[in-house]
């Protein structure tokens, strides 16, 4: 593993780990962690030849600001940094044919449908092993989705605490976690095919972050705004399950993506469904850039009054 990678891999998941203990504890962070604020977040020892990073869950103070695991922080602000699956990268998941006749060519299924798909991801939730068996870019696409679907989960449990999080506070996580991902996202330029953080308490182990080379470098090259951005946009493909989807903005001349966190998905989500393809819906939303400062995707965390013209 090359040393330097790993290095700012360790750099930036120690921070993000550290920043958000202090959030957890007193709804703020520092931009310096020194000795008086470093949090005790300690290292399991590793076993020989391992390249894991087993950090030890500590319980919140009984007079937290959050009383949540880290694990669920780690949830709320991949859920804001990490692009959804897309339908077009669902569609190229396939499956070895279990039957099929022997005259037909095709020895593989066409695309999964969406909720097949889920059940998967559902399946591999419970403990299944299903990925083993499968082409190593399916594998990917399906434990991509594990972790979206385990960071829903994760965060709908946590719905009471996760409300405590303010507008500012979340805009200020947002900016401090984005760079620090992207630091651990390093480890994948050349040392590593896929990066996860995991959790285990009983039962299997499951992903509540999964990276691989290529979302990495998305995100490396992505830049989230610091601030939220009023936008009009007409909805024109929405996945409910995920929050992915395409809508038109600038008077229909532009078509851009944009992911909804799981957290705010379902306190909007009937009103898109509502409002597909029909009215212009007035949203929320951190501008995604890239280093041109082009704008390339949206992350939407609310709706607003449709202004009257």
């Amino acid at each position: 593993m090359n040393f330097y990678e790993a290095a700012r891999f360790q750099y930036g998941a120690a921070r993000l780990l550290v920043k958000l203990a202090q959030f957890r504890a007193t709804g703020k962070f520092v931009d310096k962690i020194s000795d008086k604020s470093n949090h005790n977040v300690e290292l399991v020892a590793q076993r020989g030849g391992s390249f894991n990073y087993n950090v030890e869950e500590t319980k919140p103070a009984a007079d937290a600001f959050l009383n949540i695991a880290l694990s669920d922080l780690v949830a709320y602000v991949a859920e804001r940094v990490i692009e959804k699956l897309d339908e077009a990268t669902m569609a190229k998941v396939v499956l070895p044919a279990l039957d099929y006749d022997e005259d037909e060519d095709e020895a593989e299924d066409d695309g999964l449908e969406v909720a097949e798909i889920d059940d998967m991801a559902e399946a591999v939730l419970a403990g299944d092993k299903l990925t083993a068996s499968l082409s190593p870019e399916t594998s990917k696409i399906i434990k991509r989705r594990v972790a979206e679907v385990y960071r829903e989960r994760r965060l709908a449990a946590a719905a009471k605490a996760i409300a405590n999080i303010t507008e500012d506070q979340s805009q200020k996580l947002l900016a401090m976690a984005a760079p620090l991902i992207v630091e651990m996202g390093t480890a994948l330029r050349k040392s590593a095919n896929t990066l996860e953080i995991t959790t285990q308490k009983r039962g299997p182990v499951k992903s509540v972050l999964f990276l691989d080379r290529k979302m990495a470098r998305e995100i490396e090259t992505a830049a989230v705004d610091r601030v939220i951005t009023p936008i009009l946009g007409d909805i024109t493909q929405f996945n409910k399950e995920n929050g992915w989807g395409k809508l038109r903005i600038e008077n229909g001349a532009k078509m851009i993506s944009f992911s909804i966190p799981s957290d705010v998905l379902p306190t909007i989500r009937q009103t898109l469904i509502d409002n597909m393809k029909k009215d212009l819906v007035y949203f929320k939303t951190y501008f995604v850039r890239d280093r041109a400062k082009k704008v390339k995707r949206l992350i939407i965390v609310g709706i607003l009054p449709t202004p009257a013209s």
